[in-house]
């Protein structure tokens, strides 16, 4: 900076870095809520159904064992709707299997 230049700015006010981080924030608020929903659907099948990713609108399930995979292929339209119900926009569309 140079005598007589005014100085640069430095301070962002809140509300600017509230439309920033906005976004950020609900999506990793959806995820929390996901992971917890998930455990209490599931329940003593979470070590055989293992959430791996979420992408879009589809959640990737690692499954460990065969027939846990069957049994989730029969409860897969079950659970998409169990957890669209706590969202206040519905968001997932499908299950995909790894």
């Amino acid at each position: 900076m140079k005598f007589g230049e005014s100085p640069r700015k430095i301070w962002h006010p809140s509300s600017e870095l509230e439309s920033r981080f906005n976004k950020l924030n609900s999506r990793l608020g959806r995820l929390m809520i996901l992971e917890h929903v998930w455990t209490q659907l599931v329940g003593n099948k979470e070590k055989f159904w293992v959430l791996h990713a979420v992408q879009n609108n589809t959640i990737y399930v690692k499954v460990k064992v065969a027939v846990a995979k069957n049994e989730l292929i029969a409860r897969r339209q079950g659970l998409i709707t169990e957890l669209n119900k706590h969202f206040a926009k519905p968001w997932i569309n499908k299950i995909e299997i790894l």
